[in-house]
C-alpha cells in the first residue's frame, strides 16, 4: 500500500488543503476500482466504511491476491471539512462560491488551473484520480434512508450486481443527459477518452442516514464493498454465498421531494421502507401548538425511500421522498 499526499492550495494566503489517497496495486487485468467518501464532508458512513476496508485490501495485496490496482479516498473534501459554524460542520456547499461539492464540475480534464478557485482545483483533481479506474463508486449517505444506489439507465444491470453485494433495497436510475454529479461526470470523462463500454461503471452509494455510523454498520458496508471487488474479479477470494435481494428500480425523475407548506415542529407517520397510498398521511407539521397544524399526505402511491433527519422545518423544506411505483405483490 502506498499514500500519498496530493496538496490542493487554498484561495487565501498561508493555508492548503490536501487529499490523502490510498493506492493498492494489483497484478492482473481485472477492473481496476476507485472508492472515495465523503464528499460532502459531514457525511461520513462511508468513510468509516473504507477505514474497515483498507485492512482487507492490504491482505489482499500482501498475500498476492489483488487483480488489478484498487484506490482509496475515504475523506474527499478537505474543504468542506474545514467549514464549520457554530460548532457545526457544513460540508455540502462551498462557502465561498455557494457550490455543491457535488455538482458544477469542471468541463475538460485540462480544467483545475491554478486560477481557478480551490473547490474547482479538488474537483478536477478527483475527476482525474476516478477516470483513471474502471469502476468508481461515489459514497454518500441521505438524512434517514437505506442503502441505495444511483446509476445510469443503461448501466442497471452491474447497478444491481453492486446492490446484491451491499444489501441495497433500491436502484434510482438516470439518463446521464445531464452528467450534474460526480459519477455521471466520471462517465461523460470516460466517454470522451473512448473508453465507455460494459466493463466501467459508475455509481453513487447512499449508506443509510447521518446518525448510522456504528462499528456494525461500517463492518457491514466494508464486508459488502470487498465481496463486491470480488465479484469484479478485483480480489481473489471465496467469500460464503449470500441470498440476493431484489432491489426496487425506478427513475430518478420518479422520486418526488415532498415538501413542507408551513413551517414548525415536525411529526413523521411514515417509515422509510414504507408503502404508502396516495392520500396517506406522511407527516404533521405542528405551527403554533395548539392553534395550528398541518397534515402532509403522499401525492400518489410508492415507496418511502428517505425522511428528513431534523425534527424542525421551514416553508418549502423537504420532509420525505416518496418513489412513485406499483407495490410489489409478494408486499
Amino acid at each position: 500500500m502506498k499514500i500519498e499526499r496530493l496538496t490542493i492550495d487554498a484561495d487565501s494566503a498561508g493555508q492548503e488543503f490536501f487529499l490523502r489517497v490510498f493506492r493498492f496495486r494489483g497484478t492482473g487485468d481485472a477492473s481496476t476500482v476507485y472508492l472515495q467518501a465523503a464528499l460532502h464532508a459531514h457525511e461520513v458512513p462511508g468513510t468509516v466504511a473504507l477505514d474497515r476496508l483498507i485492512p482487507r485490501l492490504e491482505k489482499a495485496e500482501r498475500e498476492g491476491r489483488l487483480a488489478a490496482d484498487v484506490t482509496v479516498v475515504p475523506h474527499a473534501n478537505p474543504i468542506g471539512l474545514s467549514q464549520v459554524l457554530f460548532g457545526e460542520t457544513l460540508g455540502r456547499f462551498d462557502f465561498s462560491g455557494r457550490a455543491n461539492f457535488n455538482r458544477t464540475f469542471p468541463a475538460s480534464a485540462k480544467d483545475g488551473q491554478a486560477t481557478q478557485r480551490a473547490d474547482d482545483r479538488l474537483k478536477a483533481q478527483l475527476l482525474a484520480l476516478a477516470t483513471e479506474a474502471d469502476i468508481a463508486l461515489d459514497l454518500h449517505c441521505d438524512d434517514e434512508g437505506p442503502v441505495y444506489l444511483y446509476v445510469l439507465e443503461r448501466q442497471l444491470e452491474q447497478g444491481r450486481r453492486l446492490a446484491q453485494s451491499l444489501g441495497a433495497s433500491v436502484i434510482l436510475t438516470d439518463s446521464g443527459e445531464d452528467p450534474f454529479s460526480f459519477v455521471l461526470k466520471v462517465a461523460e470523462r470516460w466517454a470522451g477518452q473512448g473508453r465507455e463500454n460494459d466493463a466501467r461503471f459508475s455509481a453513487t452509494v447512499e449508506l443509510r442516514g447521518m446518525i448510522d455510523v456504528t462499528p456494525d454498520l461500517a463492518e457491514q458496508d466494508a464486508a459488502g464493498l470487498y465481496r463486491y471487488l470480488v465479484d469484479l474479479g478485483t480480489v481473489e477470494d471465496t467469500l460464503s454465498p449470500v441470498t440476493p435481494l431484489e432491489p426496487v428500480t425506478g427513475d430518478i425523475d420518479a422520486a418526488e421531494l415532498v415538501l413542507t407548506p408551513a413551517p414548525g415542529a415536525l411529526m413523521l407517520n411514515a417509515e422509510v421502507g414504507e408503502w404508502v397510498t396516495e392520500g396517506q398521511l406522511l407527516a404533521v407539521i405542528v405551527t403554533e401548538a395548539g392553534l395550528e397544524q398541518h397534515e402532509i399526505r403522499a401525492p400518489f402511491d410508492g415507496l418511502v425511500v428517505t425522511r428528513r433527519d431534523r425534527r424542525i422545518v421551514r416553508r418549502g423544506e423537504y420532509v420525505v421522498k416518496v418513489l412513485r411505483h406499483p407495490r410489489p405483490l409478494q408486499e
